[in-house]
């Protein structure tokens, strides 16, 4: 079993946003530029191919994604609330939610999955909100990698989808038409594709990213 793997299974491995800061072994990469919107997405897209053809030239080995589960049966008595603002909010929160869960139901009906359970949330106080991580496997089949990286792009309330290659132990972290993430699971992996993926970075954490590459430090893979 690669390192990647033995990640993305153990409740150890935390693997919460911002995954670049919490991860030394982790670039940054950006995707969308141009001065229209059009073109602010057309580039957006190009570019997560290139990047997707560098790490995965066969294609992804395996998809993670979060299970947010929230326990409301303890908020008190139910109210209608008047607040236009907080409507929407409610309106929105709830459409994220089925598609999330669409999603969710979709992908373990389709593949070979493992949950990992109870792992860190953002807010640890917060005892109403559990979060899970579904990995699933292609075994062999493949993942049908161009749609996951077009919604990935397109929803800005994605389940935090992560494509992981086990052949190049990484995982590749679209969180919007922005920019990805991508952590290695050795400094070895990073010094391997930091060419290959230098004229992607993303100018803001250029001198962080030139850092790690030159240093020999993380040896525990995980900050």
């Amino acid at each position: 079993m690669r390192m990647i793997e033995q990640w993305i299974l153990d409740p150890a491995f935390a693997y919460l946003q911002p995954y670049f800061y919490n991860h030394p072994y982790a670039l940054r990469l950006e995707l969308g530029m141009g001065k229209s919107r059009r073109a602010f997405r057309e580039t957006a897209a190009r570019r997560a191919r290139e990047i997707h053809a560098i790490l995965f030239p066969h294609g992804a080995d395996a998809i993670l994604f979060n299970e947010w589960v929230t326990e409301w049966s303890d908020t008190g008595p139910a109210q209608e609330t008047v607040d236009p603002h907080a409507r929407e909010h409610m309106k929105w929160y709830l459409a994220a939610q089925r598609r999330a869960l669409a999603f969710l139901l979709e992908q373990q009906l389709r593949h070979r999955h493992v949950t990992v359970r109870n792992l860190p949330t953002y807010d640890a106080e917060d005892d109403t909100v559990r979060r899970n991580r579904v990995v699933c496997y292609s075994d062999g089949r493949g993942f049908d990698d161009p749609a996951l990286l077009d919604r990935a792009l397109r929803d800005r309330d994605n389940p935090e989808i992560g494509l992981v290659s086990f052949e190049n132990d990484c995982i590749l972290s679209v969180y919007d038409d922005r920019g990805c993430d991508v952590v290695f699971a050795s400094h070895e992996k990073l010094r391997a594709f930091y060419p290959l993926l230098e004229p992607y970075f993303l100018p803001y954490d250029l001198e962080r990213m030139r850092a790690r590459y030159l240093s020999d430090e993380g040896k525990s893979g995980r900050e």
